[in-house]
């Protein structure tokens, strides 16, 4: 392998373990449990809300999002029946009285002993809005409890609230769904396979044709990971999700023109390889939680999974190999700027 070869391997290990690096990381706010998991073992679902409000499990069982109308006055009390959130006609506010409200600090903090239910509440504003977010340890407080092989219903979760003055809750139910089986990660493998066993026939042709092919399938299945990550709302979709798919199509939109209808070279390989390792890492929980939670259904979710990581890998084999071909040869003349390279014996004509 040549020095340059050498020095472009060892950048793309480099990058590798950027991309596998996070993934051992705990996020943020990683005592509540994850932020924005694209999959989880339980799911907690609302089954009533007081008139006049709209509730909504997000993040699988760890956070609540509550919607009230401008003329109804809705308190979320806390674990300890203290008022916590206040919905009303100027918008939410936050009690800092509240044991709660110290609980959900990122990271979390120690409520101070001298709290009390009792407590005269310190309002505090957080939105002008009528609708908020807030991890609540009560959707997921049943997840420890054993449950009887083949059992999916957990129990019932329940928020107390007060509306208008008059007692109410915020009520619905806990599931398990079990992990998806082992056999998700076996295409990752054949793929593999195949191509090291490509490579082994040592054929110009075929890896520039196996490259293609790879490159064409990774960036399909990265579109699609994309658009199940981004277009899944919490509960809304974002502006800033909005522009991250629009960014990253554009550029599985350009990936493909370029494959398809250009010679592609290997650092747009390496660059396809990258881009479909890092959406399939994204959603590799899809392969070990039972409940997905994407804008495509899980089935779509996980092959995409599956082969956005296969060929990631596999175009990273095969990018290899056509570095150590790439050489000023009649064939392959030109870099990937379009800029021919002149042949150092020619300077002899002019000596």
């Amino acid at each position: 392998m040549s020095r340059r070869a050498g020095r472009l391997r060892l950048v793309v290990l480099v990058c590798v373990g950027a991309l596998l690096g996070p993934c051992g990381v705990p996020g943020v706010a990683a005592a509540h449990g994850p932020v924005a998991p694209i999959a989880t073992s339980y799911q907690a679902r609302v089954a009533q809300a007081p008139a006049g409000a709209e509730a909504k499990v997000i993040d699988g069982d760890q956070r609540m999002w509550v919607r009230v109308e401008p003329s109804e006055t809705l308190v979320v009390l806390d674990y300890r029946g203290a008022p916590y959130l206040r919905f009303s006609r100027s918008g939410v506010a936050v009690n800092r009285n509240s044991a709660m409200y110290y609980l959900n600090q990122t990271p979390a903090e120690v409520p101070p002993s001298n709290l009390r239910p009792t407590t005269a509440p310190k309002w505090s504003s957080v939105s002008g809005g009528h609708d908020y977010s807030w991890h609540d340890g009560r959707l997921h407080a049943l997840a420890t409890v054993a449950l009887a092989p083949g059992a999916s219903y957990v129990g019932r979760w329940s928020i107390p609230v007060r509306i208008n003055g008059r007692a109410g809750a915020i009520a619905g139910g806990l599931w398990h769904a079990s992990d998806p089986s082992i056999v998700w990660f076996w295409p990752i493998v054949v793929l593999l396979a195949c191509v090291l066993a490509a490579r082994r026939v040592r054929s110009a042709q075929l890896d520039r044709i196996l490259a293609r092919v790879l490159a064409v399938a990774a960036l399909i299945a990265s579109a699609v990971v994309a658009v199940g990550r981004e277009l899944h709302g919490r509960p809304g979709v974002s502006v800033l999700g909005a522009i991250t798919l629009a960014i990253i199509l554009a550029l599985v939109a350009l990936g493909l023109r370029r494959v398809l209808l250009q010679d592609a070279g290997y650092f747009t390989y390496f660059a396809v390889a990258f881009l479909a390792l890092w959406e399939g890492l994204q959603l590799l929980p899809t392969l070990t939680h039972g409940f997905v939670l994407a804008a495509v259904s899980p089935f779509i979710a996980r092959g995409a999974t599956v082969i956005s990581l296969g060929c990631g890998i596999g175009l990273l084999l095969i990018g290899f190999r056509l570095v150590g071909r790439h050489a000023p040869t009649d064939e392959d003349d030109q870099d990937e700027t379009g800029l021919e390279h002149e042949d150092p014996s020619s300077w002899e004509a002019y000596a």
